[in-house]
């Protein structure tokens, strides 16, 4: 039973995580920095990590990345090859620190939303052999540390609410 619920569970995230992600995308970039977003879609990663294990969190947020891009029909493209870059770097790192248990969930999603911005420099450079691209990696960074704590305050407000509906209805 509780099999079922966690597979249920995994996937509404995967099913919220595409449906953050599309709408984020049709939202216009007005800062300075080509491409950066927000990173909504990150908010059910993180409360998977929250609810429960990092397994759960990887399969999430990988399965969003491809879904999402071929849903929006971008799979393989270069906002793909980015996203799961960036995903993919920020999904390690945020496993090392949370099995490392020295940061809260703010300080796992600032770490996960500066690595994501490092990944996709990272594919960026490889794709189009630009090395400038680097340098916006010191502002991308900067906007990293506010979405991060962002992502997380948003991912800890919604763990609070769904822990109270847990408990109200006896699942805990």
């Amino acid at each position: 039973m509780k099999s079922t619920r966690k597979i249920i569970f995994l996937a509404l995230m995967v099913g919220c995580g595409i449906m953050l992600q599309i709408i984020e995308s049709f939202v216009p970039v007005v800062i300075f920095v080509p491409g950066f977003k927000i990173g909504f879609a990150n908010i059910v990663s993180l409360l998977t990590l929250m609810l429960w294990d990092i397994p759960s969190m990887w399969c999430v947020a990988l399965l969003r990345i491809v879904l999402a891009s071929l849903m929006m029909g971008t799979i393989f493209s270069v906002s793909f090859w980015l996203s799961l870059s960036g995903g993919f770097l920020s999904l390690i790192m945020m496993t090392v620190f949370k099995k490392a248990k020295v940061f809260s969930i703010y300080g796992i999603s600032v770490i996960g939303a500066c690595f994501h911005s490092v990944g996709q420099v990272i594919m960026i450079t490889l794709i189009y052999q630009q090395y400038f691209m680097q340098l916006f990696l010191p502002i991308l960074l900067a906007l990293s540390i506010v979405s991060g704590l962002l992502i997380a305050i948003i991912s800890n407000q919604v763990y609070i609410r769904v822990q109270k509906g847990m408990v109200k209805y006896g699942e805990v």
